[in-house]
């Protein structure tokens, strides 16, 4: 009944974009980032370079939830009355699924073309290729990305400066060491959160730090048979449980959520946040002490990725308009736009940067896809992954279960579900 309601809200949507206009004569968008994200406002500038590009063309930007694209995308793109443009999550258990349906276009010649194949290249672009059977890694092209996404650790520079410190530390073992000293002090070092995905995108960074490339790409692209049960995935995994056992992200993990997170960070309760370059344009607009950010010290990948990926439905009637959106999208002027009000643009100009700050984080990601360190995220590789990751995380912050018991879980449940 839910999902009925949600697809029904979203054709609703679609019907009401579409103006006074017959179906040809409306070029309808659809997308789910919220309105405080750089990329949704940068998109607002391609929407206006989009429309003096074409006059002549009704242009509807309808916008719609994660969750619900998420759960119905599917039912959506299976009638005629379908966007001619949509955001579409990465991973096989999502963009994966609609390729191998058919219910996305393959657009690799339209990406050859159009040279987009040239700005977007390594793991940037393997989220966007997927196979017949839905796996990504390999095949044609069924979206393109805008943006990327990394996880980070930010940091309270004064606060840090209160207790001794002159800056981030270069080491782990220098991390940890600061983190035993702000415990010593009364001080929990980490903001963080169990209620939604932080601690999961701490497990996955941890695990990425010990990982090699073909570890992490044979789990996420589905290749062989990966064991989650030894190697970096338990190494990583333990390294969390050592973590929440010695008190370095707080208690009550599991009640807490990302904005909670985020508002205790920027109050200056806590020294350091690890949490995704998707909080920069927040802490920056309300942080008021010196702050910046740091990659995990001596991390061999970094739990990253590009974002998620304009797709042009089977059914769409307005193609080659679809074609010239994403083709704005991807232009400098777009592209630099979202840098500049904190996004990560996967084809931006990053010395045009002029917030110091936004610069350098910039700078990070360009370092991590320069030696194709992006290790992705960790629930891509098999539909439902991503809850019973979280579910058998908040487990582990509450101390129900233990590293060995929840890898050996999910070994079963990622066996099953590959082989679905």
């Amino acid at each position: 009944m839910a999902a009925g309601a949600a697809v029904l809200a979203l054709a609703a949507g679609l019907t009401a974009c579409s103006g006074s206009g017959s179906d040809d004569e409306t070029f309808t968008i659809l997308q789910y980032e919220t309105t405080s994200t750089a990329q949704y406002r940068g998109w607002q500038r391609a929407l206006e370079i989009f429309r003096e590009e074409h006059p002549d063309v009704e242009v509807e930007f309808a916008s719609t939830s994660f969750d619900s694209i998420r759960s119905n995308a599917k039912i959506l793109l299976t009638g005629d009355d379908v966007p001619d443009v949509m955001l579409v999550n990465t991973g096989n258990a999502d963009g994966g699924q609609l390729a191998a349906q058919g219910l996305i276009d393959p657009l690799t010649d339209v990406v050859e073309e159009r040279g987009w194949d040239e700005r977007i290249t390594g793991s940037v672009r393997s989220l966007a290729v997927y196979d017949e059977t839905g796996h990504a890694g390999s095949g044609d092209w069924y979206g393109v990305p805008n943006v990327a996404s990394f996880f980070t650790f930010y940091y309270n520079a004064d606060l840090l400066a209160e207790h001794g410190f002159d800056g981030p530390p270069e080491t782990m073992a220098e991390l940890e060491a600061m983190f035993d000293a702000f415990l010593a002090d009364g001080v929990t070092p980490v903001s963080s959160n169990a209620g939604e995905h932080a601690v999961l995108q701490t497990w996955w960074q941890l695990i990425s730090a010990v990982a090699d490339r073909p570890a992490i790409d044979d789990f996420i692209f589905v290749d062989g048979e990966p064991d989650v049960t030894s190697g970096a995935f338990l190494e990583g995994t333990q390294h969390l449980q050592d973590w929440i056992e010695a008190g370095y992200l707080g208690t009550q993990l599991a009640g807490i959520k990302a904005d909670e997170m985020e508002r205790a960070f920027i109050a200056g309760e806590f020294p350091f946040m690890a949490n995704g370059t998707w909080s920069f344009a927040r802490v920056s607009e309300e942080a008021s002490f010196e702050w910046g950010t740091f990659a995990f010290p001596e991390s061999a990948l970094n739990a990253g990725a590009s974002g998620h990926l304009w797709s042009v439905p089977a059914n769409a009637k307005n193609k080659d308009l679809a074609y010239d959106w994403i083709e704005t999208t991807l232009s400098p002027e777009v592209q630099n736009e979202i840098a500049a009000l904190g996004g990560i643009p996967v084809a931006g100009d990053t010395a045009s940067i002029e917030d110091p700050r936004m610069r350098e984080l910039n700078e990070q990601f360009d370092a991590i896809r320069e030696r194709d360190a992006l290790s992705f995220y960790p629930d891509y590789p098999v539909p439902g992954l991503l809850d019973f990751q979280m579910s058998g995380l908040q487990a582990l912050a509450n101390g129900s279960t233990d590293a060995a018991s929840f890898l050996a879980d999910m070994q079963e449940f990622y066996d099953s579900g590959s082989q679905s």
